[in-house]
């Protein structure tokens, strides 16, 4: 096997993981199916597979929430950018139907960035709490000084990273706050930054 086809199966294999992963963690009512988490998957964020792409080993309900693991069938078309490299530029979504990989990650990266604004609203109502409880909000220029102060009175659990795998950022004063990911970009101050402040 040549480096080309090396690096292109390295690559192949790299997207798969990844699609596995994101497909593994599935909302869930008692009784999930394999055949239901097949439909699920192969109709997820849009995409239209042939449910004969999926293929569902395992499912494993806990409560609200099921893990699936699944292999996920489809093509990936690449394209050598200009410095003569190869990157994944289209994903196969159906028989015929190509869809580009940065439309998939705006969609996977706006999903994260609700999720962070969720999480950044639970850790605002509990500074509230702490504020109405002593008067003022907890001083720091550290999300993990903020974390020591709420958890567990006012937080029942940690949240201490975003959906991007970085630290939240915290800033607080006596009588003002700010709380922030940084974003699908990681860098602060940029357009994609998920932001709760007073």
């Amino acid at each position: 096997m040549n480096k080309l086809t090396g690096r292109l199966f390295s690559s192949l294999a790299v997207m798969a993981a990844c699609l596995i992963l994101a497909l593994a963690y599935v909302q869930a009512s008692d009784d999930l199916s394999p055949k239901e988490a097949r439909k699920i998957i192969a109709t997820m964020a849009g995409i239209k597979l042939p449910s004969s792409a999926v293929r569902v080993r395992d499912v494993s309900v806990m409560g609200s929430s099921a893990t699936v693991v699944a292999q996920v069938e489809t093509a990936f078309r690449f394209v050598k950018d200009n410095d003569g490299k190869w990157r994944v530029a289209e994903i196969r979504t159906g028989d015929r139907s190509w869809e580009g990989v940065d439309m998939l990650m705006r969609a996977l990266n706006a999903q994260k960035a609700e999720r962070a604004r969720a999480e950044l609203e639970t850790l605002a109502t509990a500074l509230e709490s702490f504020r109405h409880e002593r008067g003022f909000y907890v001083v720091a220029k550290d999300e993990a000084v903020l974390e020591d102060q709420l958890n567990p009175r006012y937080l029942a659990r940690i949240i201490r990273v975003d959906p991007w795998h970085k630290p939240y950022l915290y800033e607080g004063t006596r009588s003002a706050y700010t709380l922030r990911s940084a974003g699908a970009d990681g860098k602060e101050n940029t357009p994609d930054d998920v932001v709760v402040s007073k």
